[in-house]
């Protein structure tokens, strides 16, 4: 990834941020955090993956995309570039991923312990 690419990616992750924690007024973004975002090789399209305490990840899903169009206001606000890439939120496969495989660890290490 070229620099230039890479820092637009951090200032997007940062403003993004900013602007949930910030200048949203629905206290369940508060507790998101941004993990990454992926942009699209034409820039058009951002994915931002995202974390948040479990059993509020598809509520709080649900209200991102709802409220794609006043972030996207906002960070345009914030970000002086000539086109807004279209947003996407998704939720953090890594971190679902990673905590099923130290559930499965402990699993394996109770069992051993048994015999």
């Amino acid at each position: 990834m070229s620099y230039r690419l890479e820092k637009f990616t951090s200032t997007l992750q940062q403003t993004l941020a900013e602007i949930l924690t910030r200048d949203s007024l629905n206290p369940d973004f508060k507790l998101v955090s941004i993990l990454r975002v992926q942009l699209g090789r034409d820039l058009k399209k951002a994915t931002v993956a995202i974390s948040c305490p479990p059993g509020k990840e598809d509520h709080v899903l649900q209200q991102l995309n709802r409220s794609r169009g006043f972030i996207k206001r906002q960070l345009d606000r914030k970000m002086i570039l000539r086109h807004m890439p279209e947003l996407e939120f998704v939720k953090d496969s890594a971190l679902e991923l990673e905590q099923q495989i130290s559930r499965l660890q402990k699993e394996g290490d109770h069992e051993s312990t048994r015999s």
